[in-house]
């Protein structure tokens, strides 16, 4: 699938891709910022919290996503917030024309407000990462 012209990646946007070769299936994420040498941030989407997460601060950092709201999703899901992954625009870019990845939609104004609340208090992320991913 190309990606349409109507849709622009940018923060918020959800997209669905295989071209994490280090992950053996699809995975839903979430764009959360950008960086001056054109890589994308992003954070995934897993239906359950990751059971090495058991700290609370990284606890804290799952935020969820309920499948009434997201109708992609196949079950309640989890927005894990603790590690920014970078990834190269045009490798994004490329992945929509060889079918790697697809559009499905973009979070909720007012969940895409509390996760940016979220990460910008959080002291997991250096001042540095939050001045390039979350201003």
């Amino acid at each position: 699938m190309i990606l349409p012209d109507s849709i622009l990646i940018k923060r918020g946007v959800i997209l669905h891709s295989t071209i994490f070769e280090y992950i053996d299936h699809g995975k839903f994420f979430v764009i959360i910022g950008e960086d001056e040498d054109n890589y994308v941030g992003l954070f995934f989407i897993n239906s359950n919290i990751n059971h090495f997460n058991r700290k609370q601060e990284l606890l804290e950092m799952q935020y969820p996503l309920l499948k009434r709201d997201y109708n992609f999703l196949d079950y309640d899901s989890f927005l894990c917030c603790t590690e920014i992954t970078t990834l190269n625009k045009k490798r994004l870019s490329d992945s929509f024309s060889t079918n790697e990845t697809e559009y499905k939609g973009s979070l909720q104004q007012d969940h895409l407000d509390e996760v940016l609340t979220l990460v910008r208090n959080s002291k997991l992320f250096t001042d540095e990462e939050k001045e390039i991913y979350f201003k």
